[in-house]
């Protein structure tokens, strides 16, 4: 039986009555700041803009590796993995895997074979910025974002700008980039 919407709560993305964190609505994550008011104008503009291409990646996975030591030991890197690409046509886009009992199913879906092991259901968000750009907000997820060059993970529910080209890199061998048409 679903829980009827609490008096007061609206989504920050749509304003419509919410129950949790993300509304079944839009998607929109509330632990979040608000996003910009839309603009009608722009919203066809940045949706044309960018594409998200996911991919798998050996260094990073050997990174991985190194760093969980004992705990990777058991995790293979997979041996076929297409790269997907994601048009970003929203003001957020979610990155995780999809899960029915937790009725997560974000744009950017990791759960497809090959499953990356170390991505979590809600694992981050990219998020529009009124420049045209787009940060990238880890949810919390149990191991962490990395972006640019560094393997240091970033603060969860921080937003951190993603300039073009530069590499996302979450779970055990997974790492977006961003590509300005």
């Amino acid at each position: 039986m679903a829980s009827a919407p609490v008096a007061g709560m609206t989504c920050a993305g749509c304003g419509v009555p919410r129950e949790g964190r993300f509304c079944e609505e839009c998607g929109f994550d509330n632990d979040l700041p608000a996003p910009p008011p839309r603009s009608v104008a722009a919203e066809p503009a940045q949706s044309s803009l960018w594409t998200a291409v996911v991919r798998a990646d050996r260094a990073w996975f050997d990174e991985v590796r190194r760093r969980e030591g004992s705990e990777a030991a058991d995790m293979d890197f997979p041996l076929y993995c297409p790269e997907r690409r994601f048009e970003l046509d929203r003001e957020q886009v979610a990155i995780g895997r999809r899960s029915r009992s937790r009725g997560t199913n974000p744009e950017i879906d990791l759960g497809s074979p090959p499953l990356d092991p170390g991505v979590s259901s809600q694992h981050a968000v990219l998020v529009a910025r009124s420049d045209g750009g787009w940060d990238v907000v880890d949810l919390g997820s149990t191991n962490g974002t990395s972006v640019g060059d560094t393997t240091d993970v970033i603060e969860p529910n921080t937003p951190v700008e993603v300039p073009a080209g530069v590499p996302i890199r979450l779970g055990a061998w997974t790492v977006i980039t961003l590509e300005r048409h």
